[in-house]
């Protein structure tokens, strides 16, 4: 008989009075954070273990493993403990998850940092890398206690965002990536809420990877596709000079919908310098091959690398959005930083490079926001967070992005996150021109520009089916009087519902509308196809709009004569 499953870290000898404190908790009214401990610090003060405190994620566990059947609906104290509202705001739970340390990846750039026990460019002591370690760089068990951690949060989790780190993901060899992803997959298949209301779950630990007939990517794909936790996105890393034909085919072939790329900068002569081992022309030709793959993509830049500048960054920054080989859908600023253990810090006790200083970053991100940054971008990261046990050299701010309070029109600075809005939202159209083709970004905002939702539109002359089908490894490029549409992104924003339940900007019908009008585009510019590169856990949502699985992409045909097989 299999024990019944309980948190790693749960003090099984306090349990029963937990169920106490649970069930004293109930009889207060509780309306705010600080009266709740309050109440807690109460019921313990006259009791033996009067010095302990438990954290709100016990009271979770218990609510959800003592009391949830037996309850109509959730006490105002449990909502009020959930903790970090903001992972969830913007419609997912992110779930970033490493890779192995062992060949990470083969190449030696000045500034990367290389630790035995981390991927290359991470370091052991960053908080994710920390859960990597204990988890002994299992996806699944990775995966599977993130989720359990997110749910005992008060986080709903059947909408998830996988984001996998460490390294080139490229260079790992294809049965290890296989495993892996699929082992994400099993772990997203798993009941969570089951496993902490019974305590038992069908699932066994230790699957390895010669066993196949468990491990079946294509097999945990499909179960994913309605399961309890749906991969609604999945990320990789790598570098431009590792995306082909081939490997474009094998990410679809995992489920992969976003890539992002390490640029670091669009300057071939700073690329020879840090060691780099590519040229723009490789940036080029990956950005062109994932867009017309469908994938969204993001860059990693790097300003302040040795042989730049503050005006050859700021130019970089403008090459980026406005040479259509480029334009990528959301960028990561890694300000350069001089980290333990690289070549860089030799450089900089030589004398060799003298690094970017809070005033020089300023300036760079101040203008790039009020300047140069365009409406259908989103600037996921300004500063790379770091121990200072990591960092040589402190050249800025730690809090470097919290202490930069300009708005811009990029998408995270818009995003409608929690706050309501009682004005009509309207539909708003920009169109550009990237990497041959045509975009259209597709965005419901109020009156006051605040974000709802937005959709990406690709129509373009290649033919991704025949493409992915391998007819012709090239593509076809086929004659100006055919176009084909590519869906590459369709995001909704606000706090996180979960799926068959109704409330907020998610369920308002903003995604359908979103959709509808890109449709209407795609079908005015006479497209034979319009296909969705979709999130293996959102391929249910597109079925219901008349789409249907080709070659991994989610696809509705216009014209009679199109071809379906």
């Amino acid at each position: 008989m299999k024990m019944l499953y309980y948190p790693e870290n749960f003090p099984r000898n306090k349990e029963k009075l937990l169920i106490d404190l649970f069930r004293y908790l109930q009889t207060v009214e509780i309306k705010k954070v600080k009266k709740l401990d309050q109440e807690i610090r109460k019921f313990f003060s006259g009791k033996k273990e009067k010095e302990f405190f438990p954290s709100y994620w016990m009271l979770h566990f218990v609510y959800w493993r003592h009391f949830h059947l037996k309850m109509s609906k959730v006490p105002d104290f449990i909502k009020l403990s959930q903790k970090h509202q903001v992972r969830s705001l913007s419609g997912i739970i992110p779930l970033s998850l490493f890779t192995k340390p062992q060949g990470s990846c083969p190449f030696h750039c000045i500034y990367c940092a290389t630790e035995k026990d981390a991927p290359k460019s991470y370091f052991s002591d960053e908080p994710a890398v920390m859960r990597a370690v204990r988890n002994k760089y299992d996806p699944y068990l990775q995966t599977r206690n993130r989720l359990i951690q997110f749910f005992l949060s008060g986080h709903p989790i059947d909408k998830v965002d996988v984001i996998i780190q460490g390294g080139t993901f490229s260079f790992y060899s294809k049965e290890y990536r296989e495993w892996f992803v699929s082992e994400i997959y099993r772990a997203c298949n798993e009941d969570i809420k089951e496993l902490i209301v019974k305590g038992v779950t069908i699932y066994d630990l230790g699957i390895k990877r010669e066993n196949k007939k468990i491990w079946s990517l294509e097999k945990q794909i499909k179960i994913n596709e309605s399961a309890s936790s749906r991969a609604v996105g999945l990320t990789v890393e790598t570098r431009p000079d590792f995306i082909d034909e081939k490997e474009c085919w094998f990410l679809r072939k995992l489920g992969v919908t976003r890539v992002e790329v390490g640029v670091q900068t669009l300057d071939n002569k700073v690329l020879k310098i840090i060691k780099r081992g590519h040229t723009i022309l490789s940036v080029v030709k990956a950005t062109k091959l994932l867009r017309d793959f469908g994938f969204k993509t993001t860059y990693h830049l790097m300003p302040g690398l040795p042989g730049s500048s503050v005006p050859k960054d700021l130019s970089n920054l403008k090459k980026v959005f406005n040479d259509e080989r480029f334009k990528p859908d959301a960028i990561k600023f890694y300000p350069t930083q001089i980290v333990q253990g690289t070549e860089l810090l030799e450089w900089y006790k030589k004398g060799k490079f003298i690094p970017l200083n809070n005033t020089d970053l300023n300036k760079i991100v101040t203008e790039f926001k009020l300047k140069i940054v365009p409406r259908w971008v989103r600037i996921n990261r300004l500063v790379r967070d770091l121990t200072k046990s990591d960092v040589a050299v402190e050249t800025f701010a730690s809090n470097f992005r919290q202490n930069i309070t300009v708005k811009c029109p990029c998408i995270r600075c818009r995003e409608i996150k929690n706050r309501q809005s009682t004005v009509a939202v309207e539909f708003r159209l920009t169109e550009y021109s990237a990497g041959k083709g045509m975009e259209y970004f597709i965005e419901a905002v109020d009156k006051n520009d605040r974000l709802y939702g937005f959709v990406r539109l690709r129509i373009t002359s290649v033919d991704i089916l025949e493409w992915l089908r391998g007819q012709k490894l090239r593509g076809i490029l086929m004659s100006n009087l055919k176009s084909y549409g590519l869906i590459r992104e369709l995001h909704v924003y606000g706090p996180q519902i979960e799926i068959g339940k109704k409330g907020n900007v998610q369920h308002q019908g903003i995604g359908t509308k979103l959709m509808e009008k890109a449709e209407i585009i795609a079908q005015e510019n006479k497209v034979n196809y319009l296909a969705v590169i979709s999130g293996v856990g959102v391929r249910e949502y597109y079925r219901k709009m008349g789409y249907e699985l080709k070659e991994s992409y989610m696809v509705k045909y216009f014209l009679v004569n199109a071809l379906k097989n």
